[in-house]
């Protein structure tokens, strides 16, 4: 990889996107190479990877080899690289141009140097290494290196403008501190290679010497700046006050955002410029013809900050260090580095002094650090000399220091300090885990929930997968659209959390179905057609009385094929209502529970006739049917989808804490069978329960085993079969005793339930 020069440009005679350039690789090497990028004009000084040059795959695939080739009928010696190419940079858009003085021919790797780039994931308590400042004051302290802070000086103050009433702040709660400085006569134009690099390599796409600066100064001291053009400010001024309802904006990404009076913005004397902490505005930021600048640099409230940014879906570089809290002291510091630097690559002057706006800040937080206490919970034997070297290694302040007491002073780079434990972390961490002396526990782990509180849960999950279900997890929030899917929730009815994550998780689900349908969607997608799922769960909404309810729930959905098809043809058919109806029977029979009943049911969620109310002890336990074209609005599924959602309470308060035994019969039982002609809207459970209460001697039990409709019936009626079981615990029952019972109930029925005997 060599610095090359093009010497010439000519358009390809077979194609209208690619050049035929003369390139010197210095040495009297010229080389002709055949490019596709906009930018290979003659003249510029790019990099050019000759022949043999090997380019390893960064995904760990086949590595490619730069060989003489033929691109559309003409020979090419070579390839021009853009910065991307290189791994330099993510700028793909044309080749990367290098400065005119660079010796040609020779290697790149003179003058680029290797970068070694960590990647460290940064925990939300601790915003401070959000920056190479930050990163390099704890590895400072870790091995006990010298700190060396960047030279912040500016000119002195006089001849200095008044920029009185530049800066007005109307809401001080969400912005305690707000600075503002104007440089006048700047030259906007492109960063110089040092400055596009150190961006590149941690992601950031260089703009231009401006903007790149405030990038710069934010990863290098962790405190994000703007810079407005005061050509685009009416009045001059900047108004930092709340956004009224529906007002909008256009932000840096070219999008309108309405906005509503819970957020901040910076403005102008008519209208927003930018949004507090998240993204300046389109219409105000620095172009390539501006001349004079106000740079900001401010303190904004983290929960307004994050509020913004989840009710807008609107992130930034900005918004991920304000949201978590960025240190208030350095806001004149980082304001002062960029200063410098914009004086220093883009010219222009300073023309006034740092006008600062802000609100009394309280007295730094103090803790009184008593080392012995840190000994104790670490095990170790530290002098209070050691545990003061690494506090003020670590930035923190120290005083009224005694044998086994210290004032320690939080700055405000380490807000989550707020007690001895958090001091004795920092102990451990800079003196070293690997040092802390290993011992037995000498405690006895106690849950704070009673032994079996979650055993009915687990019997409960045990019994639904012994029934040929698959147990799944999903998250207890979702978006509002998911969450009113379940059509019996109004927008009323939901729990919406005041500051989500996200906005995809901003609603407590109220029901544990559009989990499970979303579970079968994705299955749908990926060829998955058959399934039977269910979920054991907290859900939450609220109550007629309209405050929170949190219960437990659970929810079933089975579709596709009951059994493959591999088992055998007769059995490969689909789940239906009754696969569902079977499952809760067979799982209450397993808890024991007897006195449950089906009934026929209307809910807007199941197709009317295919659903059904379950009661267990006379209360309502749940629903179940087939889900209707509604719930299943753009499923793959090739087949019905059934459903029940089952409350958990009543279905554990109907369990009995005692068993019952009941012996059986050593006699014989004899069977009956009792037919009739009902109406259509007669239900089984209501002859079932007629069948129970008519006192009808040694009947031990009824079953439907027929139900016939259509000709030739007449019109409105079913017929409808049972088998009657009849047994005596005393002796064998003669055929005259069952003739008579079976005789008294088909009696009982005819003039009970009005039934036509067969």
């Amino acid at each position: 990889m060599v610095v090359a020069k093009i010497l010439s440009r000519e358009p390809h005679p077979n194609s209208d996107h690619l050049s035929v350039c003369k390139v010197d690789a210095g040495n009297g090497n010229v080389w002709q190479v055949v490019c596709g990028a906009p930018n290979c004009d003659a003249g510029c000084v790019v990099p050019l990877a000759t022949l043999g040059t090997v380019f390893q795959d960064p995904e760990g695939g086949k590595d490619f080899v730069i060989s003489k080739c033929k691109l559309r009928g003409v020979e090419s010696f070579g390839m021009m690289c853009s910065a991307k190419e290189l791994g330099l940079g993510g700028d793909h858009s044309g080749l990367m141009i290098l400065p005119q003085d660079w010796t040609l021919g020779a290697p790149l790797s003179n003058y680029i140097e290797k970068d070694t780039i960590y990647t460290v994931e940064i925990t939300p308590n601790r915003p401070d290494w959000l920056s190479h400042w930050g990163v390099a004051r704890d590895v400072a302290a870790l091995c006990g290196g010298r700190r060396s802070f960047p030279d912040t000086r500016l000119p002195s103050a006089a001849g200095f403008e008044s920029w009185t009433g530049l800066v007005s702040v109307q809401d001080p709660d969400l912005c305690p501190e707000y600075t503002a400085r104007v440089i006048r006569g700047v030259t906007v134009k492109e960063s110089p290679v040092w400055l596009k690099d150190r961006l590149e390599s941690v992601g950031i796409r260089a703009i231009n010497n401006i903007v790149d600066i405030t990038n710069f100064v934010m990863m290098e001291f962790g405190e994000p700046l703007h810079a407005f053009d005061t050509r685009f400010l009416n009045g001059k001024k900047i108004v930092v006050r709340r956004a009224a309802d529906k007002e909008k904006m256009t932000a840096l990404d070219g999008k309108i955002y309405e906005l509503d009076s819970d957020m901040l913005v910076i403005a102008d004397a008519e209208k927003p410029v930018a949004i507090a902490g998240v993204m300046g505005g389109e219409y105000s930021g620095v172009v390539s013809d501006t001349k004079e600048i106000l740079l900001e640099s401010a303190y904004f409230n983290p929960s307004s900050v994050r509020a913004t940014s989840r009710k807008l879906g609107l992130a930034s570089d900005a918004s991920y260090r304000f949201e978590r809290g960025v240190d208030p002291d350095m806001l004149e510091t980082a304001s002062n580095r960029a200063a410098s630097l914009i004086l220093e690559l883009a010219g222009g002057e300073l023309v006034s002094e740092l006008v600062q706006v802000k609100t009394t800040r309280p007295d730094y937080p103090r803790i009184l650090c008593r080392f012995s206490k840190i000994n104790h919970l670490l095990g170790l034997e530290l002098s209070h000399t050691q545990m003061v070297d690494i506090f003020r290694r670590l930035g923190l302040g120290v005083s009224d220091v005694n044998e086994d007491t210290c004032l320690v002073t939080i700055p405000g780079f380490r807000a989550d300090l707020k007690e001895n434990a958090d001091l004795a972390e920092e102990v451990a961490r800079i003196h070293g885990f690997d040092k802390l002396p290993s011992a037995r526990v000498n405690a006895t782990q106690v849950s704070p929930f009673p032994a079996d509180a979650h055993a009915p849960f687990e019997q409960l999950r045990n019994q639904l997968i012994a029934a040929g279900l698959d147990d799944t997890v999903n998250v207890s929030m979702l978006d509002e659209k998911s969450a009113l899917e379940d059509l019996i929730f109004e927008p009323g009815d939901l729990l919406c959390m005041n500051n989500p994550i996200s906005l995809d998780l901003a609603v407590l689900r109220p029901s544990i179905l559009p989990g499970l349908l979303a579970c079968v969607k994705r299955n749908a997608a990926r060829k998955n057609m058959s399934m039977a799922l269910f979920e054991i769960g907290h859900v939450f909404c609220k109550n007629p009385a309209k405050f929170a309810e949190e219960r437990d729930e659970l929810a079933i959905v089975m579709t596709g094929r009951a059994h493959p098809e591999r088992y055998s043809a007769e059995r490969a058919v689909d789940f239906d209502f009754y696969d569902l109806k079977g499952v809760l029977e067979s799982v209450l029979e397993a808890r024991r529970l007897k006195n449950f009943s089906f009934a026929a049911a209307a809910d807007p969620r199941f197709v009317k006739g295919v659903c059904a109310e379950l009661f267990i002890d006379g209360k309502k336990a749940g629903v179940l049917g087939k889900l209707n074209d509604k719930m299943i609005r753009g499923m793959r599924t090739q087949s019905d989808i059934f459903a029940a959602v089952i409350q958990v309470e009543v279905l554990f308060g109907a369990e009995k804490k005692s068993i019952d035994y009941e012996p059986i019969s050593q006699f014989p039982p004899t069977t009956r069978d009792v037919a009739f002609l009902a109406p259509m809207e007669l239900e089984n459970n209501t002859v079932l329960d007629f069948i129970g209460k008519a006192g009808v001697p040694n009947l031990v039990n009824a079953e439907i085993f027929d139900l016939f409709t259509g000709a030739p019936l007449p019109e409105g009626k079913k017929s409808m079969a049972y088998t009657l079981t009849f047994r005596s615990m005393e002796r064998t029952l003669t055929d005259a005793e069952v003739n008579e019972a079976h005789e008294k109930l088909r009696t009982a029925l005819g003039s009970g339930l009005g039934v036509e005997l067969r």
